[in-house]
């Protein structure tokens, strides 16, 4: 009898005991977890509370998606002019190699005058010439000739546009952890837009009334997007340094660099991985058609899982801006993408989808995580008027992919694409950890300059 009167969910007190411990639990956990997600997305978007860098960022999402919109146009014009492979490595071959060339000279415009008023100066030729190519298709004059030689001004306009956009983040944001949170969110931008960008180009491309000329008109759009983004940003990034003769000026920029080995150091651990590791995105259409035997679908689905791994490894990264040993989360990743990238080879070579995919994955995720932290790295261990010709310097590395793509396509072609990337992995993974643990200079790299004394305006 006691017993069934103990256990008994007849008495009310009892009965409210039992279920508000029951209950109190769960509440708990719920409110912690509610509390940790919450100072999570405040600590990864954390710098967009800034409103000059906000207005930037949404003014840039328009240069990202004009980007990813132009490179299917061009490229998919190119080929249905002259059924050539070769012809679209022409076109993309135009549109970077100016780039190389001219980034130093962007990186002086970038220090020389206000960077706002250069991304406004680059920004309205590059509406111009998205227009004219507009126009051109539309009145069916446009050429193989014509779309080289519009890409070769367009590549011009980007060397001198994109110093002055990456060494702007340090002026609007500063130099602590708030630095590496912006240039993270710049890379987790341009990788939403190149999850849709590209899908959302070529169904515009196959809309009727629409097609290659209303897209070339949208990408034209794009870019006076970002010239209206930039003339309301209220810091106008005023140069700090003294004004010199562009010769002068950026032969400094040099050897301003050549004079830090933690630069130089960072400028080999961008170029490198860059060089030989990010051209396995170019490989997909090998990979997809020969290895694992599949068709644009199964090259639709690889991109966008990488697509999706890079844009989760930059709002990753863009959560552990605060995060101190910003020199071993680097080695970390850059290891990590090495070893991700074999992975992905290895079960590509065994005709393993199912087990390549969660590397793809892993690829995507710690290659962009990997660059965006490199890229906040130099600026955070660079004197502020020197940012421009820094990352100008610097641009130079990262204008190199195109290039590479290039030698490291003929070695696929040669012993095969999984091997290939195997190799390069490989290669990746080594070259971080050799780096990390032979050259002294990179115990130096995750230690950031004083930062601006300014506050910028929220």
């Amino acid at each position: 009898m006691s017993k069934g009167i103990a256990s008994s969910p007849e008495d009310p007190d009892e009965v409210s005991q039992v279920r508000s411990a029951e209950g109190a639990v769960p509440a708990s956990r719920n409110s912690v977890l509610t509390r940790f997600r919450s100072k999570a997305m405040a600590n990864t978007f954390e710098s967009l509370k800034i409103r000059d860098f906000r207005v930037l960022w949404f003014g840039f999402m328009g240069s990202w998606t004009g980007m990813q919109f132009q490179q299917v146009a061009r490229g998919y014009l190119a080929y249905r002019m002259t059924g050539s492979a070769f012809a679209i490595g022409i076109v993309t071959l135009a549109t970077g190699l100016p780039r190389i060339v001219l980034s130093p000279i962007g990186g002086f415009l970038a220090d020389r005058f206000k960077k706002r008023d250069v991304i406004v100066w680059t920004s309205v030729p590059m509406t111009l010439l998205s227009l004219v190519t507009g126009i051109l298709y539309v009145g069916h004059s446009l050429t193989i000739d014509w779309l080289v030689i519009l890409g070769f001004f367009q590549g011009i306009c980007f060397g001198f546009l994109m110093p002055a956009r990456q060494s702007y983040a340090p002026q609007v944001v500063g130099t602590g952890h708030l630095l590496p949170n912006a240039v993270a969110l710049n890379n987790a931008g341009m990788n939403m837009t190149r999850v849709a960008g590209p899908a959302v180009a070529g169904l515009l491309i196959a809309t009727p009334h629409f097609g290659l000329g209303g897209t070339f008109f949208a990408i034209s759009g794009f870019w006076l997007w970002v010239t209206l983004s930039a003339l309301k940003v209220h810091n106008h990034g005023v140069p700090t340094g003294p004004r010199k003769r562009m010769g002068e000026s950026v032969k400094e920029g040099f050897s301003y660099v050549r004079r830090r080995p933690g630069l130089l150091v960072l400028m080999s651990l961008g170029f490198v991985p860059l060089a030989l590791g990010m051209p396995y995105l170019n490989l997909m259409p090998a990979v997809a058609g020969g290895p694992l035997h599949g068709g644009s679908t199964l090259l639709g689905l690889l991109l966008s899982i990488g697509g999706v791994g890079s844009l989760v490894g930059t709002l990753l990264l863009a959560s552990f801006a605060r995060y101190p040993k910003k020199a071993a989360l680097q080695l970390l990743l850059g290891v990590s993408f090495g070893v991700s990238l074999v992975g992905f080879s290895l079960f590509v070579q065994l005709h393993e989808l199912a087990l390549a995919i969660p590397f793809l994955f892993l690829t995507g995720m710690t290659g962009d995580a990997y660059q965006a932290l490199n890229s906040s790295l130099i600026m955070m261990n660079t004197e502020p008027g020197q940012y421009g010709r820094v990352m100008g310097v610097y641009m130079i590395a990262q204008s190199i992919r195109p290039i590479s793509v290039m030698p490291v396509s003929a070695v696929a072609d040669q012993i095969g694409t999984a091997i290939t990337l195997f190799a390069s992995g490989g290669i990746v993974a080594l070259f971080v950890a050799g780096v990390a643990a032979l050259y002294p200079a990179y115990r130096q790299i995750g230690r950031p300059t004083p930062p601006i004394m300014t506050e910028p305006e929220v």
